[in-house]
């Protein structure tokens, strides 16, 4: 008998996730993985290579996105309560997940007319893909669709920036590793930044304390009052890619830097002043040679003179 296609779609539109789980195939019949999922209202039928021009990274916060993968998990065990086997079933619509750094990790989307599409496992699987295939495929997507890093000054604190869009892939973006390093080349190293959600990236080139205060503020302040929320921490761009931000190892690793320096310059200045004695030892050899010699020649005269005054003693005695 041929198995009832599977449907593993779930649907994210606005600021929530909208779970539409597979329904199960009959009691007693196995589970296939549907090349084409459609979700619960009967969605156009895509080929394959659609769905993978369409596919999408999506950074999401991690407390939001456990959130939904709760919900989820409670519908499809009441779903998979008739099947008599249901884990295949249950683990062919789980969510493709990766982490990103920190709090934040990468959910995967088909970015169709009815809405973006969360991709599951047998989703992905029936395309005859693993986990790094589909992130690669997504992350040239990503970049041909919404490569372009659009960056805007906030006019009354020149040294803060922002991208902000209304496609949901302003904090995607930061995985574009290779755009980011393009903009160090006339920003600097020094990039920190924040996405408090989807659609708004903040960041500075500055290490200033009293900056990185209002660009905490800031981050905090949009992710408690935006829709689609990511992340409240900050994160510092390097060579390697992104990592988590933290004040107190950056002022930690100011502190040894300076102490480095200093040191480097102390030993620099040792160095030196040896440089110095051991460039002065001939000089110093020479000046201990004359005056050695001088000393000598001072020595044999004062003993010429008493060799010269003793015949004189031994004629007086002759005369007595």
């Amino acid at each position: 008998m041929k198995a009832r296609p599977l449907l593993a779609g779930l649907l994210f539109a606005g600021a929530a996730l909208a779970q539409q789980p597979a329904e199960p195939p009959p009691a007693g019949e196995p589970a296939a993985v549907e090349t084409v999922p459609t979700m619960t209202q009967a969605a156009p039928a895509r080929s394959p290579e659609e769905e993978m021009a369409a596919l999408r990274p999506l950074l999401i916060g991690k407390r939001y996105l456990d959130q939904t993968r709760k919900r989820l998990a409670v519908q499809l065990a009441r779903m998979g309560r008739t099947m008599d086997q249901p884990t295949p079933w249950i683990e062919d619509n789980a969510l493709v997940v990766r982490d990103f750094v920190a709090d934040v990790q990468i959910v995967y989307v088909l970015e169709i007319q009815e809405g973006a599409q969360l991709v599951s496992h047998g989703m992905m699987k029936g395309w005859g893909m693993d986990p790094d295939r589909l992130h690669q495929r997504a992350l040239a997507n990503l970049d041909r669709a919404h490569g372009e890093i659009a960056i805007k000054q906030v006019g009354k604190l020149p040294w803060l920036s922002v991208i902000e869009t209304q496609d949901g892939y302003a904090a995607s973006r930061a995985l574009l590793h290779w755009r980011w390093a393009e903009l160090t080349l006339t920003l600097g190293e020094v990039l920190i930044l924040g996405m408090p959600t989807q659609d708004v990236v903040v960041f500075t080139a500055t290490l200033e304390p009293q900056k990185l205060e209002q660009l905490q503020e800031t981050v905090e302040t949009v992710e408690r009052h935006q829709g689609r929320p990511v992340s409240r921490r900050l994160f510092q761009w390097t060579p390697q890619g992104w990592t988590e931000f933290d004040p107190a190892l950056q002022q930690t690793e100011q502190q040894r830097r300076q102490e480095g320096e200093q040191q480097r310059a102390a030993e620099g200045k040792g160095v030196e002043a040896a440089a110095k004695t051991e460039a002065d030892v001939p000089g110093q050899a020479a000046q201990a040679e004359a005056g050695g010699q001088a000393r000598q020649e001072d020595a044999g005269d004062k003993h010429r003179d008493q060799q010269g005054q003793q015949p004189l003693q031994h004629g007086q005695e002759d005369n007595r």
